[in-house]
């Protein structure tokens, strides 16, 4: 089981007072109580949770760091989590765990204690906040709920837990250190052929070449084998198969460094690229505006409404596990890759195909957002990853994981490179930045989290590129910017994207870009134009439509340069709510999006604008009405504004939202 402090032995007596905790409101959960003290949680709808009622005043989380109750699940569930939240603040992570099934009454612990900032006081309305992850009509009966200090047990499973912290942390310094050393010895050049790789480098001592596979992180020692060749002095040329064995691995994947004779790091990392001609000669894809929409819908027909709209862009969500399992199931076809079997859901794999070729006929450029579900059982998953993350960080840390990830890379790659069915841009997992919720690897350290994340972004790219050299990573980040949002495994974007640039640069760089969200500074709020935490200036807090300049702005600078050209910026998701369904709200999500796109086309850089969402679905995301239809298929009036946006139809539109700017801005 992942190590989230969860404990399941029987609770033993304790020094201090427990403090009961009791049920309060509850959302999308059947509740009952079959007997006195027991309530009894069944899931009904998307998002389930449930509060608990004011925290007791005598709760001192610095001594009462368990929460604690007994429970009773012949199903058990996905994930139970906990979070808190007090008076005028962000809803904050605590911790989250599976909740195994228990066919009689079974005591379970969560440690408060590694919340982050620190856990709350008592108060009015200081109050838990628990949800469940698991199927419809899943659940528990919970009784005995209450606050209370650690036991022995308890007390050494945090001291495990603090090791662990203090080893991440150590190796994400060891990380910066291989990053930013100086180096006797360089490699100049690994370059990619069709059956031979050639690196070129140089060091003044005799040094060993080492290939460093997939699940290897770049600053990793102690490998028993992968010295390619030995004694090399001075400037150097290794000429070497690009297949290995008979399972004819291929070595596009690796990277390449030298060591000493003692097994020192004596240079960095170096990742190969593709020589002339082992890609095909594909034509850079354009488009005539930045209109598009993102998370789009199976669509079979050219008939579709969204081609009413005139975009010229688009996003489609590929979860990696639910194209390729590692182990046969009903419905799946047995393939072959690098000499193992893999099982592909081919009607998966179709029905986006179907999508995409209407896309492209209709001249949409495809992009590709892939995620990696979070399920306990899988490979596809980091072994780190914890059960509250909805996707996961790919499993590159064993070799089993990398083989099966780069597997399912490989289908994408040769499926979707043709002209009538081409994805040209690949967007590596959701919203980095709030890794605990979307692209989950449990607590890390920063540069240990974008070690790994960037080990992903290569394998894709290094994919990709074999059969399409236009083809680009974009990393996926929210509006936060200088302002890191609260809550567990959440990271400062800024800080993200120059370690990420960093890092780059020091292995060789390559093409990737940014997928942005500028959503309004209150994602409820569609008045944009009144954000109070923007500003003109690379410390802005957040970037919104307010000030969306400030992303390009910043990109432009020479480090952040490809090839002495600025990096491809998408607005890959975002959105103006409209809070009801009433003219006025409907007005306010119109003029947000008319406003945006009048400034938009002045950045060109700024490719595409992939609109968030197409339809409403207020039960599936908090009540947000991010759609341009509602949820029962009538077009708002964002619908007939959008379809406007590009042509002179969109005049009177933008007559209505001046005037509602004016009447609105404070």
């Amino acid at each position: 089981m992942k190590k989230i402090f969860i404990l399941f032995s029987l609770l033993t007596s304790w020094a201090g007072a427990e403090l009961p905790l009791h049920q309060g409101p509850f959302s999308k959960i059947e509740v009952t109580r079959p007997a006195a003290g027991v309530v009894d949680l069944s899931i009904s709808g998307v998002n389930p949770h449930f509060w608990s009622q004011p925290v007791p005043a005598g709760f001192d989380p610095g001594k009462q760091s368990i929460l604690a109750f007994e429970y009773f699940s012949p199903s058990g569930i996905e994930a139970f989590s906990i979070r808190y939240r007090q008076p005028d603040s962000e809803i904050i992570h605590v911790t989250s765990a599976p909740v195994p099934l228990a066919e009689t009454w079974q005591p379970i612990a969560f440690d408060l204690s590694a919340s982050k900032p620190p856990l709350m006081k008592p108060g009015e309305d200081s109050r838990f906040h628990f949800s469940l992850k698991g199927k419809l009509n899943e659940g528990l009966q919970i009784r005995k709920m209450v606050l209370r200090v650690p036991n022995a047990d308890e007390e050494e499973a945090i001291e495990e837990r603090e090791q662990k912290a203090l080893e991440k942390e150590a190796d994400a310094a060891a990380y910066l250190s291989y990053l930013r050393a100086d180096y006797a010895g360089k490699i100049h050049r690994v370059a990619i052929g069709a059956d031979k790789i050639v690196i070129e480098g140089e060091h003044a001592d005799p040094a060993n070449l080492r290939e460093l596979r997939p699940p290897h992180a770049s600053h990793a020692q102690g490998f028993p084998e992968g010295i390619i060749e030995r004694g090399l002095s001075g400037v150097f040329r290794v000429e070497l198969n690009r297949y290995a064995g008979p399972d004819r691995r291929d070595r596009a994947f690796s990277r390449f460094r030298l060591e000493t004779e003692a097994g020192e790091i004596a240079s960095l990392c170096r990742w190969g690229e593709y020589a002339a001609g082992v890609a095909p000669l594909n034509d850079v894809l354009k488009s005539p505006h930045q209109k598009g929409l993102g998370g789009i819908p199976y669509i079979g027909s050219e008939d579709h409404e969204i081609f009413e709209l005139g975009i010229s862009h688009a996003t489609i969500n590929v979860v990696l596990s639910a194209l390729l399992s590692p182990k046969p199931r009903p419905g799946l076809e047995k393939i072959m890759f690098e000499g193992r079997p893999y099982y592909l859901n081919r009607r998966f794999l179709q029905q986006r195909e179907t999508t995409v070729r209407l896309l492209r006929k209709k001249g949409v450029i495809v992009t590709a957002i892939l995620l990696v579900g979070n399920h306990g059982d899988s490979l596809f998953a980091h072994p780190e990853a914890e059960s509250r993350g909805v996707y996961a960080m790919p499993n590159l840390m064993q070799e089993a994981g990398s083989d099966l990830y780069r597997a399912a890379l490989q289908v994408l790659g040769n499926h979707f490179r043709e002209p009538g069915k081409r994805i040209s841009n690949w967007v590596v997992h959701n919203e980095v930045d709030q890794a605990g919720t979307w692209t989950n690897m449990g607590d890390q350290p920063l540069p240990r989290y974008l070690e790994t994340y960037h080990r992903s972004a290569r394998m894709i790219y290094q994919t990709m590129r074999m059969r399409d050299p236009h083809a680009r990573v974009f990393i996926s980040l929210t509006h936060h910017w200088a302002k890191r949002s609260l809550g567990v495994g959440a990271y400062t974007v800024r800080e993200m994207l120059e370690l990420y640039a960093e890092m780059g640069r020091a292995e060789g760089d390559y093409e990737w870009g940014v997928a942005y969200h500028p959503y309004p500074q209150g994602l409820r709020n569609p008045m944009a134009w009144n954000d109070d935490e923007t500003l003109e200036t690379f410390d802005t807090p957040y970037i919104t439509p307010k000030n969306f300049q400030v992303l390009p702005a910043f990109l432009a600078q020479d480090r952040f340069l490809y090839e002495g050209k600025p990096r491809g910026i998408l607005f890959s998701e975002q959105g103006f709510n409209s809070p009801t369904l009433s003219i006025e709200d409907q007005t306010l999500q119109m003029a947000g999006l008319v406003e945006l796109f009048r400034r938009l086309s002045g950045y060109p850089v700024i490719e595409a604008y992939h609109l968030h969402r197409y339809q409403d679905m207020p039960d599936n995301e908090g009540g947000l009405r991010l759609g341009i239809i509602d949820e029962n298929g009538n077009r708002k009036l964002a619908w007939h504004a959008y379809e406007a946006i590009g042509t002179e139809a969109v005049i009177p539109f933008e007559v209505m939202a001046d005037h509602v700017i004016g009447a609105t801005s404070k």
